[in-house]
């Protein structure tokens, strides 16, 4: 301040400047105090642990493309939740069923004759859960194992089980193997269940048996009450990619897992398709998740409206030579118009990295926040982005005390 001329005016000049300022609303990251649509069962989840009247993990299902499929953009998101209930284990794709999988805090082997199938191609047939994939295998000298950082205290095994399924056998650390039957009489899920005490070396190989089809494969821990935030994302996946996957497989396995939260990140791919129809993605998106609420109706849905993009080729200009595709906001119409219509939550990606042609300057930015194809995140606009929506899905959980929690480590 310069220099105090007239003290009694100064002190006087202070005064109504705090009463101005005291009155206007309070600016930070934090959304103001009060429900959000679609947050409200999540929410009270959390005031249960919280509370103390709920021992169960805290559970949230997270799915989509390529920002879902590696751990870059749900560190942030895991890192968060984790510190903050404690850690209670996470599900996991089978073996390695795509080149650079390497979920955060396990180390992956698969060896022998496995065959891998994906559901992302057009054409994909044969059963698919929610992670997307399925790993066969009659070969008994086949192997899939994991080494995880956290101590398991239960392996849960999604297979797909037939009259001519085979056996499985499970090796838990140093413990002798044990046997599991996937025969099923009727075709479906099966969910192998088998406590662990605090290994952290897991593999399961084929009996020689017969075919064996592993859907994934879950690592739970004994954190009290503890986060289990299982995700599963494709590398270039679209909403139609769930069509390919087994209605009543994906309704068992989600009507296991008993999600508070269910996170659907679909929406990049399509926006760059410039003859997406979207009127039937409306149709698309709405139907799948009226499918998971049938399947856990006591679950909160979120929609992730698409991240910001830029490619070369058609599109609204950004500037040395990069262009906005068409359907990308589109998408993002689409998808707060379901979270309105059905009482869900939406989540505007784009809006959160700047509004359009953002990516473009995140490229640019020194450092960089997202990779040169203005598409994909680099590690630190991805943890930039896992806050923000952390702080979304968070900070309004409760009101009093509770509402504008910080918005946790990173």
């Amino acid at each position: 301040m310069g220099q105090r001329t007239d003290r009694h005016w100064f002190s006087l000049h202070a005064v109504l400047v705090a009463l101005l300022i005291s009155a206007l609303p309070t600016a930070s990251n934090a959304t103001p105090c009060g429900e959000v649509q679609g947050l409200e069962n999540f929410h009270k989840a959390i005031e249960d642990v919280e509370g103390g009247v709920r021992s169960r993990p805290l559970t949230i299902l997270h799915l989509g493309d390529s920002h879902i499929a590696l751990d870059s953009f749900t560190r942030g998101l895991r890192n968060r939740w984790t510190e903050t209930f404690g850690n209670a284990g996470r599900g996991l794709m089978p073996g390695v069923p795509f080149r650079y999988y390497a979920p955060d805090g396990f180390k992956l082997e698969m060896r022998g004759n496995w065959d891998v199938a994906s559901s992302l191609a057009a054409d994909a047939s044969g059963p698919f859960g929610i992670q997307g994939f399925r790993a066969s295998s009659a070969d008994k000298n086949a192997v899939m194992g994991v080494h995880s950082e956290s101590a398991v205290s239960r392996v849960v095994i999604d297979v797909y089980g037939t009259p001519h399924s085979g056996a499985l056998l499970l090796k838990l650390g140093n413990a002798a193997s044990l046997k599991l039957s996937t025969r099923r009489d009727v075709p479906g899920l099966i969910q192998l269940s088998v406590p662990a005490a605090n290994v952290h070396e897991v593999r399961l190989m084929p009996a020689g048996t017969g075919d064996v089809h592993v859907l994934g494969w879950n690592f739970l821990s004994s954190g009290s009450p503890g986060m289990r935030y299982d995700s599963f994302g494709v590398v270039a996946a679209t909403a139609n990619i769930t069509r390919r996957w087994d209605r009543q497989t994906v309704h068992a396995q989600i009507g296991a897992m008993k999600p508070d939260l269910v996170i659907l990140g679909f929406g990049t791919n399509e926006g760059f398709n410039n003859g997406l129809d979207l009127e039937a993605y409306r149709e698309l998106a709405s139907s799948f998740a009226g499918e998971i609420k049938e399947a856990a109706p006591d679950a909160s849905i979120a929609l992730l409206g698409p991240f910001d993009g830029a490619r070369q080729g058609t599109g609204e200009a950004c500037g040395d030579g990069w262009m906005t595709p068409p359907k990308l906001d589109g998408v993002r119409g689409v998808l707060r118009d379901v979270a309105a219509a059905h009482g869900y939550f939406f989540w505007d990606g784009g809006a959160a990295m700047g509004e359009r042609c953002a990516s473009n300057e995140w490229a640019k930015a020194d450092p960089p926040l997202m990779y040169a194809d203005r598409v994909h995140l680099r590690p630190a606009g991805a943890e930039r982005l896992a806050g923000a929506l952390w702080n979304a899905l968070m900070e309004q959980e409760k009101q009093g005390s509770s509402c504008g929690r910080p918005s946790g480590p990173g």
